[in-house]
């Protein structure tokens, strides 16, 4: 019995991580299904543990319940898609002044390390690659404020906006335009520009805002 709890503390969170990951990164579409059966031989465990699993992640948002349907990922609305852009330009406007304050020689140098991770990763193709590293430099910036309420409600917000970074993926100009924002981004921090920090903070996630809202309105008509 020991063991077996042991394994559920280990393994659970685990396969939540799994999960969730494939959500964000859009292996799992949004409205996409999500079969108890299916990912408990995808992923070797009981489908109880599926099922709580599931269940955590619709508290978190990215999942909902569907009658007779059972679990979805999530779609957004016109109005949620603006309304979770409002929440995000403030808490990230707040996160870069916050980080601007606390940061140092070595800060820019990683920084800087995981922009050209992206760069790179962008021109090879790689976007399983460019996703993380873009994950890596935005938490970087954020355990540099320092602040861990603001750290935990960012990674929240950030991971409700992932229907509409994932839609934006597919479209190679606004990648581009992302991609090389980051090198801006970290100059902004070293010269302490917070001006353009918060210029920034709007144009790197207002791109893929704009196409999906673009995107439900065609899909409306």
């Amino acid at each position: 019995m020991e063991k077996t709890k042991l394994k559920y503390e280990q393994d659970f969170p685990l396969l939540i991580n799994k999960i969730e990951n494939l959500i964000i990164t859009g292996a799992f579409a949004p409205k996409e299904r999500l079969i108890e059966i299916d990912l408990a031989e995808r992923f070797s465990v009981s489908r109880a543990w599926v099922r709580d699993a599931l269940k955590i992640l619709e508290a978190k948002g990215l999942v909902k319940m569907v009658p007779y349907k059972g679990a979805m990922v999530v779609d957004l609305s016109e109005k949620e898609v603006n309304e979770l852009f409002t929440v995000r330009l403030a808490l990230e406007k707040l996160c870069n002044n916050l980080a601007a304050e606390n940061f140092k020689l070595e800060h820019s140098i990683e920084l800087r390390k995981l922009a050209l991770e992206i760069e790179l990763s962008y021109k090879e193709d790689r976007f399983d690659l460019m996703i993380s590293a873009n994950a890596k430099f935005h938490n970087l910036i954020s355990e540099t404020s320092g602040n861990d309420y603001l750290i935990e409600i960012l990674k929240q917000v950030r991971s409700r906006y992932y229907i509409l970074n994932t839609f934006s993926w597919s479209h190679p100009e606004i990648v581009k335009n992302v991609v090389s924002e980051h090198l801006e981004i970290v100059e902004a921090f070293e010269k302490k520009d917070y001006k353009k920090l918060d210029l920034l903070s709007e144009s790197h996630i207002k791109y893929s805002k704009d196409l999906y809202i673009n995107h439900l309105k065609s899909r409306r008509s």
